[in-house]
């Protein structure tokens, strides 16, 4: 894009015949200057807007507006500059130059241009008002609060005309106080000098709040965040500090982070289920109501919506956590001692096996039928002896190299089978003797797994699997962290369920109970949400709540509290330092800490490898001893025959 002045709607009125006076002169110098040197002359789009409400003004409205275009430098950053356009909200800054007579005409032009917030830097010159102090500016300066319009200079002439002030406020300082909207001088232009007396036209405002207060609206919820009072301090619903508690969570770290680094107080509003459940409404309503009567900003698991509309009553954050959703399992019922036999090799190379037997049987029947002459006592006998690895008379042994060859070549892939067979077995009973977990959410479909999840995520769930089948889910009745000891204790049973949860709930439940070994990840995720704080529409909190979040990751502040809280998703159980567990009350009333019993910790305790034992290999007992009645069966009936049993038949 070329660099130039495009300018959009300008109605400039014809000044031929007068010049300006000299205090219009300094007054555009002093503006250009505050454009050109402050933030606001490395912006790319500049507003301007003109309002007056006594028409006498307007001569030295547009006056001034003519005179101020002139003077502004070609090497203007600005590429756009619009005169009485409304602004469309967007995350990204701008500059704004209003020209207004008095507090309604800037009450008028805000009240079209709707989209403020503190990424704009904003420069207002009132021409009626001369007391810097008076009732007007701090109505007006109040006004400028509301919209969260914090980066502003408001430029007045007082009485005298030797010089121009700049006036802002300071909402939390400790002069003022807490949120009290007094007007502060903050720059000073010299008339006979030409020049402002500093270069800091916009002071940092939020970068301490004094100890002010600032109340969160959440609710309880590990690994996110738990209140945990110190002994005497206040406990949950009343305005807490550091002195009386402490915060534990990944969010709770993250609040306690930015409420000392900013010095601020925190208050807490605790929200009920139902405002909880509420926020779940694609309207957000609710957030009228906590933002309007409760609460600063709002912190709870709340996922970042990047296309949520212009007219949700919410701005929000960047993203502080990643939250993978995802599908835990629990343990399907051991092998039974028959499969184990079969668990070294895969059905494949079984039936692989099965038809070179069956080959090599029909060989030696073809064989026979050709040279029709007995070549071995009992050939396919000696076949099966040789495939277990026993041994055979010297006098069957072939004769000729090419019997010979084939005989080796037998014997080696007999020997391979069998040391492949014997590690395969060792394996499964020192590792693991459960049947295979699902590995993939489509294996987890296809074996019919009952799925359980929250209802208020059941839309959004479909949405993302519709090859999911509502059939194959079931509403939990509380949380998914107090559902997984459930999950737990039916390992090792017939029945097939999971539970679809955000990770992090699974990581906290591995990183407090040993029961989670009971339980199996399914590491293909579903899909990924960006977790985020929620503010007022365009609240100055924003930008501050940005530079903190940010400060974190760059720092990995983040990054420590996750792994404090939450197990790595491919961490193995014997490395996952454990933690304690932390008591809290749910949404429902109930322990949100999923405790187990004594008998239970007990049982999941031992971390000790399977020992062999002859039990594990019962099949083989079992096997030798249906052979031995199949002998004897197959013996009795010989018997029979040899005395002439069935010889009626």
């Amino acid at each position: 894009m070329r660099y130039g002045w495009h300018i959009l709607l300008f109605h400039l009125l014809a000044t031929t015949g007068s010049s300006a006076s000299a205090e219009d002169s300094g007054l555009a110098d002093a503006l250009v200057q505050v454009v050109v040197d402050s933030e606001m002359g490395r912006f790319k789009t500049l507003y301007v807007y003109t309002q007056v409400t006594a028409p006498a003004a307007s001569w030295h409205i547009e006056e001034l507006l003519s005179q101020l275009l002139v003077r502004l430098p070609a090497t203007l950053l600005a590429r756009r500059v619009f005169h009485r356009q409304a602004m469309e909200y967007k995350p990204y800054v701008h500059g704004v130059l209003l020209l207004v007579d008095d507090l309604p005409a800037l009450a008028e032009i805000y009240g079209g241009i709707r989209a403020t917030q503190d990424l704009s830097h904003t420069l207002v010159y009132m021409s009626l008002p001369t007391d810097p102090f008076g009732e007007e500016v701090d109505l007006a300066l109040q006004l400028l609060w509301r919209l969260s319009v914090l980066n502003v200079g408001l430029i007045l002439r007082p009485p005298g005309g030797s010089q121009f002030v700049m006036l802002s406020y300071f909402p939390f300082s400790a002069t003022h106080g807490c949120q009290v909207i007094s007007a502060s001088v903050v720059n000073r232009f010299q008339m006979a000098e030409g020049r402002w007396s500093s270069r800091d036209y916009f002071p940092v405002k939020l970068g301490n709040f004094h100890g002010c207060l600032l109340t969160c609206a959440t609710w309880e919820d590990m690994p996110y965040l738990v209140w945990r009072p110190s002994e005497g301090g206040s406990g949950p619903g009343s305005v807490t500090g550091s002195s009386s508690g402490s915060f534990v969570g990944i969010e709770g770290a993250l609040l306690q982070f930015m409420a000392d680094n900013l010095n601020f107080s925190v208050g807490i509003y605790w929200m009920s289920k139902d405002e909880v459940l509420a926020t779940f409404d694609e309207s957000s309503s609710i957030f009228d109501e906590i933002f309007g009567q409760h609460a600063d900003f709002s912190l709870g698991g709340f996922h970042f919506k990047p296309s949520a509309g212009a007219e949700i009553p919410y701005s929000q954050s960047t993203y502080y956590f990643m939250s993978h959703i995802m599908l835990v399992t629990n343990l399907q019922s051991a092998y039974s001692a028959y499969e184990k036999l079969a668990f070294p090799f895969s059905p494949l190379l079984w039936r692989i096996m099965g038809v070179v037997l069956i080959l090599a049987c029909l060989l030696l029947m073809a064989w026979r039928c050709c040279r029709r002459r007995q070549i071995l006592e009992d050939p396919y006998y000696h076949l099966l002896v040789l495939t277990m690895g026993g041994n055979l008379p010297d006098r069957l042994l072939p004769r000729r190299f090419p019997g010979r060859l084939v005989l080796l070549t037998w014997l080696l892939a007999s020997l391979v089978l069998r040391s492949g067979y014997q590690s395969g077995m060792y394996q499964l009973l020192r590792q693991d003797t459960q049947r295979n977990p699902p590995q993939t959410i489509a294996e987890v479909l296809a074996q019919h797994f009952t799925i359980q999840l929250a209802e208020v995520n059941e839309a959004r769930i479909l949405a993302s699997l519709p090859e999911l089948r509502p059939d194959q889910l079931v509403h939990l009745e509380g949380s998914e962290l107090q559902s997984m000891p459930a999950l737990a204790r039916q390992s090792g049973s017939s029945q097939r369920l999971a539970i679809l949860t955000p990770y992090e709930y699974f990581g906290y439940f591995r990183k407090v109970h040993p029961m989670s070994r009971r339980l199996h990840l399914v590491r293909e995720r579903i899909y990924t949400q960006q977790l985020a704080f929620y503010v007022r529409r365009h609240s100055h909190l924003v930008g501050v709540l940005n530079n903190q979040i940010q400060h974190a990751h760059a720092h990995g502040f983040l990054e420590h509290w996750t792994r404090q809280y939450v197990s790595a998703v491919d961490e193995a159980d014997e490395s996952v330092a454990r933690i304690a567990s932390t008591s809290y009350s749910t949404l429902d009333g109930d322990d949100g800490d999923p405790r187990l019993s004594e008998a239970e910790e007990q049982q999941v305790a031992p971390t000790r490898n399977n020992v062999l034992s002859m039990r594990e290999l019962a099949a083989l007992f079992w096997l030798v001893l249906w052979a031995n009645l199949g002998a004897i069966v197959v013996f009795v009936l010989e018997v029979l025959a040899a005395n002439g049993c069935f010889r009626s038949f």
